[in-house]
């Protein structure tokens, strides 16, 4: 910093605060950019998990329907077996949808 013969140089100090004050305004600016950036951000993301929590409640209606269809199977196979009829391949399709559409026996 530069002195004059009497003490500091008052004009080299403010023009060391205008660099600062500018070089502060700058960071400013970016912060907000990014704050922008994180706020739309986390928009999509709550649209994301919207959608998986409406999928994952249309699997869970799929399960329950599923559980469903194989107790009316089984229901049908009782009921057709007790006349000798015999549905194993059925029994078979089904199994192989759960194993399609990643379901488990419930």
């Amino acid at each position: 910093m530069a002195q004059s013969g009497d003490g500091v140089d008052i004009s080299a100090v403010y023009a060391l605060l205008t660099q600062v004050s500018a070089r502060l305004d700058g960071i400013e600016d970016k912060l907000n950019e990014l704050v922008v950036a994180i706020n739309q951000h986390s928009r999509k993301f709550d649209e994301v998990a919207g959608v998986l929590n409406e999928h994952n409640r249309k699997l869970e209606n799929l399960t329950h329907g599923l559980t469903d269809l194989r107790d009316a199977v089984t229901h049908y196979h009782h009921s057709v077996v007790g006349h000798g009829i015999a549905v194993n391949r059925l029994d078979k399709r089904v199994k192989l949808l759960e194993e399609h559409l990643g379901l488990g026996p419930a």
